[in-house]
């Protein structure tokens, strides 16, 4: 009796540890799900939206990551089992087992936290951050190097810590956020933690800003979104508050209340910086920008140079009508790079007059929107 009794007093010792694991196992493995869903969306939208390649060591954790989920979800089910069937050496080997297996998928876990995920493939990799480089759409940007660099000065000032960008829509704020944004993550000492990239747009959400910038500084808690936003807003304001932080916001219609999002107010002490574009002056006040900085349009010299090296010189001489039909419709362009990058690259490969006094008919009779999206869908 008292053999027998010990006996059973062993194997639950044995059972009790072998399923306190095995749950330690599944809360392990169910937060490498995670951590490996969230690499996957953001190697995806790197491969997807930005034409770059997986680096090999993001790839090679994937794969590991994928096998030892798989082996640890069989594992719960020989627990099951092996913690029926009464035998006491079968318990005992199998709590080594997941013990080990835990050790393992925590491993893996702890090596999971990727700031860069992806390389452009012409070999230019981002770096910092959360690891995406914003892909920037190849326009030239004449006119626009000396903003870039006073954006670029401001983020190593001390006294600087907000930084708004502001002009009328097309005039280039995007592109030199971009620019400011990859150059901070292709120098890998760049002084911050963090450099977190966020599209707000005019249609103002507190809770996907909160969720974008979560994402981004790799923040997994599988109760996230049970949270409430003051919830939400103090997990991510414990995580910023205690690093230097980049904050790219980029095409803000209203004042973003950060503070509420759970975004730290850069100081001379954390010395993060906050950097946005809108159209609006008024919202640079409202977000109490130090700085502000107006993007203004190209000159006519300027845009009319961007504008034919987007058509190509061979174009714009192909026929001695078209030189003239073409500074037209530059101008209707009205200084605007993007307008000048677009509109000149459609109209490309057209080499006879009356093609390009139907562009220009259309930019002057059209709005905006709709001429571009003529003259692309013309090309």
């Amino acid at each position: 009796m008292g053999k027998d009794f010990k006996s059973l007093v062993t194997r639950c010792i044995y059972v009790g540890k072998m399923n306190d694991n095995a749950k330690k196992l599944k809360i392990a493995t169910e937060e490498l799900k995670d951590l490996g869903s969230n690499v996957m969306k953001r190697v995806k939208i790197c491969e997807e939206q930005q034409q770059m390649k997986r680096l090999d060591k993001v790839q090679s954790w994937l794969r590991q990551a994928d096998t030892v989920i798989k082996e640890a979800e069989e594992y719960f089910l020989m627990s099951s089992s092996s913690s029926s069937s009464g035998l006491i050496s079968s318990s005992h080997k199998m709590e080594k087992k997941i013990c080990k297996k835990l050790k393992e998928v925590q491993e893996i876990k702890s090596r999971g936290m990727f700031e860069v995920v992806a390389e452009s493939i012409g070999g230019i990799g981002g770096g910092g951050g959360d690891g995406l480089t914003v892909k920037d759409s190849d326009e030239q940007t004449i006119g626009l190097e000396a903003v870039s660099g006073l954006v670029w000065r401001c983020l190593t000032m001390e006294n600087t810590g907000i930084i708004g960008l502001y002009g009328v829509e097309g005039v280039g704020k995007t592109t030199v956020l971009t620019q400011v944004n990859n150059r901070l993550l292709q120098q890998k000492a760049n002084g911050f933690d963090f450099v977190l990239w966020v599209f707000v747009s005019k249609n103002l959400n507190l809770e996907k800003i909160q969720d974008t910038i979560r994402e981004k500084i790799g923040f997994l808690d599988r109760t996230w979104t049970s949270k409430s936003e003051e919830e939400k807003a103090a997990k991510i304001f414990e995580i910023l508050s205690k690093r230097r932080f980049a904050l790219f916001l980029d095409d803000v219609w209203e004042k973003v209340d950060l503070v509420k999002a759970g975004v730290p107010p850069p100081d001379a002490q954390n010395r993060s910086k906050i950097v946005f574009t809108t159209c609006s002056e008024e919202v640079c006040k409202e977000m109490s920008a130090q700085t502000k900085i107006k993007v203004e349009k190209l000159a006519w010299e300027r845009a009319w140079d961007l504008f034919k090296k987007n058509v190509g010189e061979d174009t714009v001489k192909s026929h001695p009508d078209i030189a003239k039909v073409a500074q037209e419709v530059a101008a209707r362009c009205d200084g605007l790079p993007l307008a000048l990058v677009t509109i000149g690259r459609a109209m490309a490969s057209k080499k006879t007059p009356q093609e390009w006094r139907d562009a220009l008919y259309i930019l002057s009779n059209s709005p905006p929107n709709f001429s571009v999206l003529k003259l692309l869908d013309r090309n």
